[in-house]
């Protein structure tokens, strides 16, 4: 679409964001760009991953496979290998796809699900 040339970011709502603050930053490994009392963003050029608190969202996703947050992983097998050792959810253990690369699916704190992807040589 000519009018929409990128995505920019995306917000994660929550109710509880020290534990998704935690999650991103020290589970995932990912650097704070900003930390605020309702909300922490991380950023990579100029795309943003926001975490906020939100007023009308309670409790942990009831719909956890409506959105999937992809993340290039350098390493798959590690990086699983990793965060289960952490004690992430890991819905699904790396597998190859069709198109060469490798997926892994985990869950964050309020069952969003994120899929690691690590694209073929």
């Amino acid at each position: 679409m000519k009018n929409i040339p990128k995505i920019c970011g995306i917000i994660i709502w929550t109710d509880n964001l020290e534990k998704m603050s935690n999650f991103y930053e020290n589970i995932l490994g990912l650097s704070i760009r900003t930390k605020k009392s309702n909300y922490v963003n991380f950023e990579w050029g100029d795309f943003k991953l926001t975490i906020s608190k939100h007023s009308q969202v309670k409790g942990k996703s009831k719909d956890k496979f409506r959105i999937m947050i992809n993340f290039d992983v350098l390493n798959i097998n590690q990086t699983i290998s990793d965060l289960s050792e952490k004690g992430v959810k890991i819905i699904r253990k790396p597998e190859e796809e069709e198109w060469g690369g490798l997926i892994a699916t985990i869950e964050d704190p309020d069952n969003n699900i994120i899929q690691l992807l690590q694209k073929s040589s």
